[in-house]
């Protein structure tokens, strides 16, 4: 990723008792020449407006940049329904933007919402992954981690905000999500895809 000349910028405005700063740089994709923005609003600043200045800046508090566009703003899910896919990029976008919380509530939802487009729309959440697990849908390991993304997402749609969540659970828990839309949605389709790319070839064949 290299630095694009000429695009660093850092805005402050600060009052008797408040500083808040937006700093921002252009950086070049060394991979696919995109093109991205890195900033950070924050109340604290660059020592200098320099570009040596606002890049050490950044660089020092990165785990703290907002991206723009983001890594998954084009994440697609493919054969996932779009509004399930559409929600689970939301939930990608969510965490890399740092707000975690969000993205773990997203993740529930996502979970849910593939039980229901599964017609399984009775009982709790727990009951739904279980009995997707009884019908077949995910595998026993697949069910344990829909489980997992319930638990934490469970503390966010109840209002229990005591304990933060941090970036690791949060990407384990997007994980284990995304685990359940391919187990539900994508490997089916590709086996399906596979066999009618293999039927097509034997009745080619077969045809005089």
């Amino acid at each position: 990723m290299a630095y694009v000349d000429g695009s660093h910028a850092a805005t402050w405005f600060m009052d008797t008792e408040t500083v808040l700063a937006t700093t921002m740089a252009c950086f070049k994709c060394d991979g696919c020449s995109g093109l991205m923005i890195a900033s950070i609003e924050a109340d604290a600043y660059p020592d200098n407006d320099s570009v040596s200045g606002i890049l050490s800046f950044l660089n020092d508090h990165r785990e703290f940049l907002r991206w723009t566009p983001s890594a998954s703003s084009n994440r697609g899910f493919l054969d996932v329904p779009e509004h399930i896919g559409a929600a689970a990029s939301e939930a990608y976008r969510c965490a890399e933007n740092n707000d975690l919380r969000a993205a773990v509530l997203l993740a529930r939802s996502v979970i849910e919402a593939t039980a229901k487009a599964k017609d399984i729309k009775k009982g709790s959440l727990a009951d739904k992954i279980d009995e997707m697990h009884d019908q077949g849908f995910i595998r026993e390991h697949i069910k344990e981690g829909a489980h997992e993304v319930r638990y934490l997402g469970n503390d966010m749609a109840h209002g229990d905000f005591v304990d933060p969540v941090d970036k690791e659970d949060a990407d384990l828990v997007l994980a284990l999500m995304s685990e359940v839309l391919s187990e539900v949605f994508q490997s089916p389709a590709k086996v399906a895809r596979a066999r009618a790319a293999r039927d097509a070839k034997r009745q080619a064949a077969a045809t005089p």
